[in-house]
Formats: structure tokens, sequence, C-alpha cells
């Protein structure tokens, strides 16, 4: 019988910083791959660490909808390589841009091309 060994990543986001999110899931990744991981499942919404906008704040649901990602997104292209180069699959989580708002998504990366 195989065995798969899926990494729970159980981290704190840098909040909106996209940036150190990035850093952050990338150092967890490598760090998961090292102890034999197949899998890699991030923290739900993980490239805004989940966070939302006040209403009360002047242009906040703008700026929020701002950080929504798409497929060809630098930071979703990130750990699509990362992925290929360490050889596991990456359960991306993130603010998606979609139609009318954006939603909150799960994206299953392969290792494979």
């Amino acid at each position: 019988m195989s065995k798969i060994i899926i990494a729970l990543l159980q981290m704190v986001a840098y909040g909106n910083d996209q940036a150190s999110n990035l850093a952050k899931g990338t150092a967890s990744c490598r760090q998961a791959s090292d102890l034999g991981a197949d899998i890699v499942l991030f923290p739900e919404m993980w490239n805004i660490g989940y966070t939302f906008f006040d209403p009360s704040v002047p242009y906040a649901q703008e700026t929020w909808q701002q950080q929504a990602l798409d497929e060809e997104s630098d930071f979703i292209v990130h750990f699509k390589t990362l992925a290929q180069e360490l050889g596991i699959a990456i359960a991306l989580t993130y603010l998606e841009k979609w139609p009318g708002a954006p939603r909150n998504t799960v994206s299953v990366i392969d290792r494979h091309p």
C-alpha cells in the first residue's frame, strides 16, 4: 500500500502583506518537502491572511477586492513553479478574482507542468 504524506501548515499570515505571505509560504513548503510531504495544504485565504474589510472605512472594500488573484497572478505562478521544483503538490488558498465579488478558493497545484 502506498502512503501519501500531507503537511497541514498551521501558521499565522502577515495579514495583507502578500510578499511576506509568499516568502513564509515558500519556506514552509520547502521545510515540508524536506520532511517528506507529498502534499502541502495552506491555511484558508493564505494570500491575505483571511483578512476582511471594515465597511466603515472609505474605499476599504475596493482595496480588499484589488488583492484578489487570478490564475496568472505572480503569487500563484510562484507556487506552481515551486511545486514543480520540489516535486510536491500544493493546495494553495487565496482570495480569487471573480465576477461580482472575490471568492475564497483553494487550488491544488500538481508537481507536473
